[in-house]
């Protein structure tokens, strides 16, 4: 029922397979910033990357995040109206966020996309389960 590690997605093998770490967000060998005062900015600029990268993956943040830097997360994608949502309980609760789409929107998104993307698969109505939908 939760994400277990590997690959986030519909396929075990695809998909985001790391979640974002606390290094990414405030080292100088992720976003450029070595202070935590900096973590807001930081955390703007990933959900920003991810917005504009089209979000077919989750985003997924590790367990090594405090409840005071999640909630800066959970507020930023509040602003950027992304769906999140957490996996595990104490020091191994992950955090996930995700575009937010209407069924509609979900469908355009995934015939732009050939049908598919890592979470997703569009399977067409045929005539037949038209037709058949109506007779039962």
């Amino acid at each position: 029922m939760g994400w277990t590690g590997g690959g986030v997605g519909k396929d075990d093998n695809r998909g985001i397979e790391e979640p974002v770490s606390l290094a990414a967000v405030v080292n100088r060998a992720g976003l450029g910033s070595t202070r935590l005062d900096d973590f807001a900015p930081s955390v703007k600029h990933v959900i920003a990357d991810f917005i504009c990268a089209g979000g077919q993956d989750d985003l997924v943040f590790s367990p090594e995040f405090t409840s005071e830097e999640r909630a800066v997360i959970h507020a930023e994608a509040r602003k950027r109206h992304l769906k999140t949502r957490s996996y595990g309980s104490g020091d191994q609760r992950h955090l996930i966020l995700s575009l937010q789409r209407t069924p509609l929107e979900l469908v355009e998104h995934l015939r732009a996309h050939d049908g598919e993307t890592v979470k997703h698969l569009l399977i067409e109505p045929t005539d037949s389960m038209h037709h058949a939908s109506h007779t039962s």
